[in-house]
């Protein structure tokens, strides 16, 4: 019983964490336990574990005698998440393009063609899926997963509404060429431009 304490803490966390990534739970919204003990169909002490586990990485704030909440996401901090992200991808870049094999590239020129084709007659949701399905595929080319990990839990550190407030149409449109650009960089082993394109594509330096 005290064995599986840390696991089912953990899976709890990952699941309010995907809520408040998806919107369900909102940036500025101070959590009710007692109403997330409804929801999550958890004991008040499994919430605690899981909610204090979040506040040590900064999901949720915890506020003495009043709970926990949400954080606003300001402009400074999502630059910041952006150029972490960033300096971590661009990273790994080597270790892609050492890994990479035909399939994948046939693979991610495929996604790549998927994510551009949601633009035209998708829904913002297919989009989303989309492109995730795009850089998990390119991810699998490295072989540390901690950094997996430590891309994917700063992806999630900027929830998908505010990720969708700046997706103007020409953002969108440039995110599907790089894609293209990360595809052929790879298909012709070039570590170099993967970094150049990776940068951009994550901080939307020279944003259109």
């Amino acid at each position: 019983m005290t064995q599986d304490a840390p696991s089912a803490t953990s899976t709890l966390a990952e699941t309010i964490e995907a809520d408040i990534y998806r919107g369900v739970l909102v940036p500025g919204m101070w959590l009710k336990q007692i109403d997330l003990e409804e929801r999550y169909g958890s004991t008040r002490l499994a919430l605690r574990h899981a909610l204090d586990h979040l506040t040590t990485r900064r999901i949720v704030q915890k506020f003495p005698n009043r709970g926990y909440y949400v954080p606003s996401v300001d402009r400074e901090n999502v630059q910041q998440i952006m150029q972490a992200r960033a300096y971590v991808e661009t990273s790994i870049a080597d270790e892609l393009v050492a890994n990479i094999t035909s399939d994948t590239v046939a693979r991610l020129s495929y996604l790549a063609t998927m994510f551009a084709d949601t633009l035209q007659t998708g829904t913002v949701m297919e989009q989303d899926s989309a492109n995730h399905a795009f850089h998990r595929e390119m991810l699998t080319a490295c072989r540390n997963q901690v950094m997996n990990e430590i891309i994917w839990d700063l992806r999630r550190r900027i929830p998908i509404a505010v990720q969708r407030a700046g997706n103007t149409p020409a953002r969108l449109e440039r995110s599907a060429r790089e894609h293209f650009e990360m595809v052929e960089a790879l298909r012709t082993r070039d570590a170099a431009r993967l970094r150049e394109v990776t940068a951009k594509h994550v901080t939307l330096a020279d944003k259109g």
